[in-house]
């Protein structure tokens, strides 16, 4: 019997309506985890191969902090306004192999 592997998948992450509170700490989360991810990368890269360009990484985590901060700010001004957060989340994965 063969069996198949499935290369593509959707993960619905993050479904609902949140107040200001729980957005923040939804999304910020998200973005400070990602932004961890990517210095512990750029760390990691540095000690293997201390000449080895870090530019890509650098470029994502500043692009991560700007996302984070215009986050912030939507929420505040939410806040502010009285608005609630509709967030619907889907995560695409597909499985690929190395060449």
């Amino acid at each position: 019997m063969e069996t198949t592997t499935k290369t593509k998948q959707s993960v619905k992450l993050i479904e609902g309506t949140f107040n200001p509170s729980e957005a923040a700490d939804i999304l910020i989360s998200m973005i400070s985890k990602k932004i961890n991810f990517h210095k512990l990368q750029r760390l990691s890269a540095l000690e293997q191969y201390c000449d080895d360009s870090t530019v890509y990484l650098d470029d994502r985590i500043e692009q991560l902090k700007k996302a984070e901060e215009n986050t912030k700010a939507l929420i505040i001004n939410a806040r502010n306004q009285g608005y609630q957060f509709k967030i619907n989340g889907t995560i695409e994965i597909e499985l690929i192999k190395d060449n």
